[in-house]
């Protein structure tokens, strides 16, 4: 009659090899957590195995964990999987939130800000600065957008080893990353170049502040995801 010993979290070779393997690996953390647990799992089946055969419990689950290799090896063979896992979730940051803040914006702006024929505008300013780099950060988000939409297709197609992964993250970093930097860079000029116009646009429009927080928050969000899978694309090892 089949026992079920080796499902145990007893402390025994397989749940410290599994707690070797989770410290080793790197990537995100819930998709660490589901491959050490379906390794595990593995690792299960072959002890029962080997239990049903008359092989004590520890011994079978000694001879689970050799057969399955050494630590760095399995680490090592799992590595492209989870950078292909951050990458695509950086992908789909990038993908989702910088063609949606372009459009959000376009909205509010038509939707609060008096119309251009009204002589409203505060002496001083430069409404065609305030043109030319509102339609770089525009043209920004939506090239940043179509890259992630893209890149996110071929860590998919990466994922087969069909391209090498790390290549595909480094394009995802090198144009997303291109076309935030290019939009918090325009963001940034746009306000100062234009204080006065832009305090003056703000002060009647409570939308447009939260969307310039929500802004902040999703650009931060975006540097952060970008950083994470630049360190593996360009880490060595």
């Amino acid at each position: 009659m089949r026992t079920d010993h080796g499902r145990r979290g007893d402390g025994g070779p397989i749940t410290a090899y599994v707690t070797d393997l989770g410290r080793a690996l790197r990537g995100p953390r819930g998709a660490r957590r589901d491959v050490t647990a379906e390794l595990a799992d593995g690792l299960r089946d072959a002890a029962d195995a080997y239990v049903d055969a008359g092989i004590p419990e520890r011994e079978a689950q000694v001879r689970a964990v050799r057969e399955c290799g050494p630590v760095a090896d399995v680490a090592a063979a799992y590595a492209p999987e989870l950078a292909a896992v951050q990458g695509r979730r950086t992908a789909a940051v990038c993908a989702l939130s910088m063609p949606a803040t372009v459009l959000a914006w376009g909205l509010t702006w038509r939707a609060e800000v008096p119309s251009a024929e009204a002589p409203v505008t505060p002496a001083g300013t430069h409404p065609w600065r305030l043109g030319v780099l509102s339609d770089l950060t525009d043209w920004a988000g939506i090239a940043g957008g179509s890259a992630g939409c893209v890149l996110a297709g071929l860590l998919v197609v990466s994922a087969r080893r069909a391209v090498p992964v790390r290549l595909v993250l480094a394009l995802l970093v090198g144009l997303c990353g291109g076309a935030v930097l290019v939009s918090t860079v325009c963001s940034a000029v746009m306000n100062v170049a234009n204080a006065e116009l832009i305090e003056w646009m703000l002060a009647g429009s409570t939308p447009a502040v939260v969307l310039s927080l929500a802004t902040g928050a999703m650009s931060a969000w975006q540097l952060v995801s970008l950083f994470r899978t630049a360190d593996f694309a360009f880490r060595r090892g």
